[in-house]
């Protein structure tokens, strides 16, 4: 039975905050109180992509990251995950990453940042952030190995 308190219907602050760099590194990934509004406001956005992929299960494989996680993860200075603003997803049911990329850049949800990461490895994924306002709706594409972010889906 999952415990843990509800960001949104179906996203958990456990699985916002679960890194198993964290874990085995042994940071200490907890939410400050002050960045809830933000997971909670970015949990409800993705509630949204839920419902265009189909409603179907969105796992959250980077959510929240404390500076020590994101450093250790090689995260930017400037990342929205270390303000709880953004999260990488994939959603198996539905398709490759590139697909769920497309199909979101295409949508009328209001992203600031899309990234299809890495669409050549088989565990690909898509970053997607959220601002209250001022979304910029930016498309990339960042190949691994490659510190170039192209635009739009490569």
């Amino acid at each position: 039975m999952n415990t843990s308190p509800q960001l949104s219907p179906h996203f958990s602050l456990r699985e916002f905050t679960a890194s198993a760099t964290a874990d085995r590194l042994r940071i200490d990934n907890s939410l400050p109180d002050a960045l809830r509004d933000n997971a909670t406001h970015t949990c409800e956005q993705l509630e949204k992509v839920r419902r265009l992929l189909d409603n179907h299960p969105v796992v959250i494989t980077s959510g929240w990251r404390a500076p020590a996680l994101n450093k250790a993860v090689g995260g930017s200075a400037s990342s929205d995950h270390a303000t709880a603003r953004a999260v990488d997803i994939h959603c198996p049911k539905f398709g490759t990453a590139r697909t769920i990329a497309r199909v979101l850049a295409a949508s009328d949800i209001e992203f600031d940042q899309l990234i299809l990461e890495s669409p050549t490895l088989p565990g690909a994924w898509v970053h997607i952030g959220f601002r209250k306002g001022a979304n910029r709706r930016q498309v990339l594409t960042k190949f691994a190995g490659d510190k170039t972010y192209y635009a739009g889906i490569k």
